[in-house]
């Protein structure tokens, strides 16, 4: 696979797990629904539940194994330091700065009257103590867990690059994480399924890099289509009461695997500027989620309710901002990009880790 073409798959992915995180985040029947009941009440929450829940589970496993195997793509000794260096900043850095902007949003908007309503919360305390707690618990910006978890992965990298460098040595470890998984051995910092998501895709790049990429006459559809056929068999056995948590971890393994085959079999066209907002997006979809929903809710309920007719067009409002909040979110945070990159680029790149909004970065 030619080095445009691959990154551009990568490109077109994390914009599909972007937008899958963004549902997970969107689920609104709730705040919808209030103490309203019906078939078709239950018939949206199991449309959102599908999307949010089942769809959504493949986003942030797809997020590690693509940063695992762009970090172990061409490993070397001698580039591990320049490549923590890298990540440093483009992780690292956007971590802190997007907790510390959550805290302070939290600590202003929870002042404001009319803000704060829709926020629900007290009050938060300004102190260096609770800056300190929000950076180091993600205490404010629960999303972050996927990076907190992924700073811990980087730092182990050595160590996966040791237990995965032998190929049979390698899928032995692998057999052993997902062991692990099985008897619930969780290893908290980081989880063990996340372990298991990036040391896979190490395992990936160190010896499966041309059935990755496609080469070697390795065709991407059958492939993708098999994978996708044993992720579906296992989300079903996930589902039974009392399944084991392994047939979980091996859905949201094998479902973002079988969509980089199938990806890999389509020419995909370049990705559009607002599609490479990255990890910006990431951080900003959780603000316009939680606000949208929350106001458009109150809104609504205070306008329509009471009635057979409000009951509707409360339902038919909540599924349609459900499904209309990804292009809303990747707008706004496309809007507020060009913005930063225009007249603080300073800011944009201590917010998105030094990423380049321009075609091929």
């Amino acid at each position: 696979m030619r080095e445009k073409r691959f990154h551009n798959q990568v490109a077109w992915l994390t914009f599909l797990f972007s937008i899958l995180v963004i549902w997970v985040h969107s689920y609104n029947i709730e705040l919808f629904q209030g103490d309203l009941s019906g078939a078709a009440w239950d018939a949206a929450a199991a449309v959102e539940q599908l999307v949010s829940v089942k769809a959504g589970q493949l986003a942030v496993p797809g997020f590690f194994m693509i940063s695992s195997y762009l970090f172990f793509r061409n490993f070397t000794w001698e580039k591990l330091t320049g490549k923590w260096q890298s990540r440093f900043f483009s992780i690292v850095v956007p971590y802190i700065a997007w907790n510390l902007l959550y805290y302070l949003g939290y600590v202003t908007a929870t002042r404001l009257p009319v803000v704060q309503y829709v926020v629900g919360k007290a009050p938060v305390l300004f102190s260096v103590r609770e800056a300190l707690n929000a950076v180091f618990s993600y205490s404010y910006a629960p999303i972050f867990w996927y990076l907190y978890q992924l700073i811990f992965l980087i730092l182990l990298a050595p160590l996966i690059y040791i237990l995965v460098r032998d190929c049979r040595a390698g899928a032995l470890y692998l057999a052993v994480l997902l062991v692990a998984v099985h008897f619930r051995l969780d290893t908290g910092h980081p989880n063990t399924d996340a372990l298991f998501y990036f040391s896979f895709a190490a395992y990936a790049a160190l010896h499966g890099r041309k059935t990755a990429e496609g080469e070697g006459g390795v065709k991407g559809l059958p492939v993708g289509l098999m994978v996708l056929a044993a992720g579906i068999f296992c989300g079903c056995r996930m589902e039974d009461p009392g399944a084991d948590v392994l047939w979980t971890v091996l859905y949201r393994w094998l479902l973002p695997v079988s969509l980089w085959f199938l990806a890999g079999s389509v020419s995909f066209p370049e990705t559009r500027l607002w599609m490479r907002q990255s990890i910006f997006i990431y951080a900003v979809h959780y603000i316009v989620v939680r606000f949208v929903n929350k106001g458009a809710a109150m809104l609504l309920w205070r306008l329509f309710a009471g009635s057979i007719v409000g009951e509707k067009i409360l339902l038919i409002g909540a599924l349609a901002i459900y499904f209309a909040l990804p292009a809303l979110t990747v707008c706004v945070s496309y809007v507020l990009a060009q913005i930063l990159v225009r007249w603080f680029p300073a800011v944009w790149k201590i917010l998105s880790g030094g990423r380049e909004l321009v075609h091929g970065k």
